[in-house]
């Protein structure tokens, strides 16, 4: 296997776990805690984070691609750790201040925010983004395992009722703080020992990152002004509405978008070598394969979600369902998006192009949760977030029209994708005018295993061919099985 796909392997699995233990306690920590509850720890969340990302500028993948380009040689990866740390660190260290000063003097729930404070400590020591530059994603899932594995366990120890709202802000701090310091264990035999720090770089690094600043900026615009604003025109409750339901979206957004996390080093390198027919290929197979892979997820998630949503997150979540209804698209939205980011953007330092979209986004955002929020609650700053989003891509695709191949797409099987998409929704209605199961649970289980059989179906029928590769690996892998026994 190589090393590029050990890696996709390693982050895919790494998000699994990353996502797949909190998934489990949502149905958990939905009952226990409630709407309300969870609206505040969303609420709160959501302003500790934008202070992290207002004081992280563009670092976090500055850093990855300025760790990539470095790898192989010691001591220049030294000096750059040493510079991108010290900026982070110090950044982070004035962001605090204010934070506690603005605590103190203007939010309400202030021991919550006291705790989410904890937050800013784990930010100063994280060092993912060096280790992703590194490519050394074994680490990070080991340290991932462990972490989230205790955070999950200790939700059901300690979590019982709507008063431990505070416990539970204190498990999903300390597990960041915690894992964040897995990450520096024989760090030292990978960089050495800190290096002088010098001005001219720091200013340097500071600029460049100032580029990838205002992308940042407007992502986190339009993740966390949304809550945020949730909060201030609407109620925490409609707050914890629609955490529930982007929750699960934002789920299967990470698993399908976490082989970018791999793309952006091995995109530097490419380019490093000024192979830029590899970059265009890269693009397009990469767009080719999440269409396979998302366009049947998001289908099947839309088909199901009505049955699913009522029993995972039990009684007074309903409106979570149509939040998540809503905001179905984004999972091939956002994979696509996020691909074309860190496949050609970052690391072509395609700064303006990269931003421009963000930026409109952001502003457009801002503007249609002032509109929609006051009347519409939750499921309008769904519908904000959705326009968010397709205008974004929209412009992405504007953007790189020279660099996307359409007629390469299309002959990979993007028509075939949406034929069997369509075929699956046919089918369902179908079955559901004759299958009546009374259980949301077994609905669930029968639909998304009737979808699947009927995509994989489609996919052989139509001869995709990533679909017989798959085919192939597993039949070859079977019969010398059998040939051993």
């Amino acid at each position: 296997m190589s090393s590029t796909s050990k890696n996709i392997s390693y982050v895919i699995l790494q998000q699994f776990i990353l996502l797949f233990l909190p998934l489990l306690t949502i149905p958990y920590v939905s009952r226990v805690l409630g709407a309300s509850g969870i609206g505040v720890v969303s609420y709160t969340t959501s302003i500790v984070m934008l202070f992290i990302n207002l004081a992280l500028l563009g670092s976090e993948l500055y850093g990855t691609k300025e760790t990539a380009k470095v790898k192989d040689e010691k001591k220049k990866l030294s000096h750059i750790f040493s510079e991108i740390f010290f900026i982070r660190f110090s950044l982070l260290l004035i962001a605090t201040v204010i934070y506690f000063i603005l605590t103190y003097s203007y939010f309400d729930y202030k021991f919550i925010f006291y705790l989410q404070a904890l937050n800013l400590l784990a930010y100063m020591l994280d060092i993912n983004w060096f280790f992703q530059g590194m490519e050394q994603f074994k680490k990070i899932l080991y340290r991932n395992i462990l972490v989230k594995s205790l955070g999950f366990i200790s939700v059901f120890i300690f979590v019982k009722d709507k008063n431990d709202v505070y416990i539970y802000v204190l498990i999903l701090s300390l597990s960041i703080l915690l894992g964040n310091i897995f990450m520096w264990i024989n760090l030292k035999s990978i960089v050495g020992s800190f290096t002088k720090v010098s001005m001219n770089k720091i200013k340097q690094h500071s600029v460049s990152m100032l580029a990838l600043f205002m992308a940042g900026f407007s992502i986190m615009i339009y993740m966390l002004t949304d809550k945020i604003m949730l909060g201030i025109f609407s109620t925490t409750e409609e707050v914890g509405l629609y955490e529930q339901g982007q929750k699960i979206i934002n789920v299967l957004v990470t698993i399908v978008t976490a082989f970018s996390a791999v793309m952006l080093p091995k995109a530097a390198q490419i380019i490093k070598k000024g192979n830029m027919g590899e970059i265009s290929r890269l693009i397009n197979q990469s767009i080719s394969i999440i269409s396979f892979v998302v366009l049947p997820i998001c289908i099947i998630f839309a088909i199901v979600s009505s049955d699913f949503m009522p029993w995972f997150l039990g009684p007074g979540f309903e409106k979570s369902t149509i939040i998540s209804q809503i905001l179905v698209p984004l999972i091939f939205i956002k994979a696509i998006g996020v691909m074309l980011g860190s496949t050609y953007f970052i690391p072509m330092d395609k700064n303006k192009e990269y931003t421009l979209p963000l930026v409109v986004g952001a502003i457009l955002n801002v503007v249609l949760n002032l509109f929609l929020i006051p009347k519409y609650g939750a499921v309008g700053s769904a519908i904000s977030t959705l326009s968010t989003e397709l205008l974004i891509f929209l412009v992405q695709l504007i953007l790189l029209r020279k660099i996307i191949s359409y007629s390469y797409i299309f002959k990979n099987g993007f028509f075939k994708y949406i034929i069997a998409s369509l075929f699956i929704i046919f089918a369902v209605i179908i079955c559901r005018e004759f299958v009546s199961i009374s259980s949301n649970f077994m609905s669930t289980i029968f639909y998304v295993l009737v979808s699947g059989v009927i995509y994989v179906g489609m996919m052989l029928i139509l001869k995709d061919k990533y679909t017989q590769s798959i085919y192939t690996l597993i039949t070859s892998k079977l019969f010398k099985k059998k040939n051993v026994m």
